[in-house]
């Protein structure tokens, strides 16, 4: 993009979807002080060189406004097309192709299975669900969906089969044009979020595909996106980053 702008004698507008690399930091994904001081110094020189820099959420914003204030912030919010992810043109037999009955409640989480979800979560509660289905046996028709590929899937995957979670489905990832069928398939989300400082000011984008789907979202995402979508907009649930008695 400097390359470019240097050479057509252009404006630079630079977006900002995730803090990097604070994000690799925080996460312990990289560790190597040399190799994080070359991308702060990136991230500022990008920053410095762009006319403007438009964040995905306010909090991205800020973040920016407060290590660089000379630079010209503009909150972009992050959407989603109700005319595709529309429930009332969106029919659906992934349910039935896939083995599912029509009792069971399907809790979806659909995107990258990576460090930044903390999906442990949802086999920990998957695990105390299948403990008390001797006691209500109405909980045998709960089962979780993880769909999606990701650094985190093969951990996840050996935990469910050491744990014997038979209650805990992987799927591959998919298409786009795939996925209002599944999430039409499906009755409640779950979207979480590690419990990190940083994550205060994320907005995970798969929140508006289901609610354009007109889905139950369980948001395990505090900050800014439990303002605006529990407080505000009181069209999800939320539960506590990593409490996995509070998901349950």
């Amino acid at each position: 993009a400097l390359y470019l702008k240097r050479k057509k004698k252009a404006k630079l507008i630079f977006n900002v979807s995730d803090l990097w690399p604070e994000s690799a930091e925080k996460l312990g994904v990289v560790t190597n002080k040399w190799m994080l001081k070359l991308a702060y110094n990136l991230e500022a020189k990008l920053y410095r060189k762009s006319v403007l820099v438009t964040g995905q959420t306010q909090g991205i914003c800020k973040s920016i406004n407060q290590r660089f204030p000379e630079v010209k912030t503009y909150w972009l919010p992050n959407g989603v097309d109700v005319s595709y992810y529309n429930p009332s043109s969106v029919t659906s037999n992934w349910r039935k192709e896939n083995g599912f009955q029509e009792t069971d409640i399907l809790f979806l989480y659909a995107g990258i299975i990576g460090l930044a979800q903390g999906l442990e979560i949802i086999l920990s509660t998957a695990e105390k669900v299948m403990l008390r289905q001797t006691q209500q046996p109405e909980l045998m028709h709960i089962k979780f969906i993880l769909l999606g590929s990701g650094p985190e899937k093969e951990k996840l995957q050996a935990i469910k089969q050491e744990k014997q979670l038979t209650n805990v489905y992987f799927f591959d990832a998919v298409s786009k044009t795939q996925m209002p069928q599944i999430v039409q398939a499906s009755d409640v989300s779950i979207i979480p979020l590690r419990k990190l400082e940083l994550f205060l000011g994320a907005i995970p984008s798969k929140i508006f595909e289901n609610l354009s789907m007109e889905k139950a979202v369980i948001l395990a995402v505090d900050g800014e996106a439990r303002e605006l979508f529990v407080n505000q907009g009181k069209c999800a649930l939320y539960s506590e980053p990593e409490n996995v008695e509070d998901l349950v």
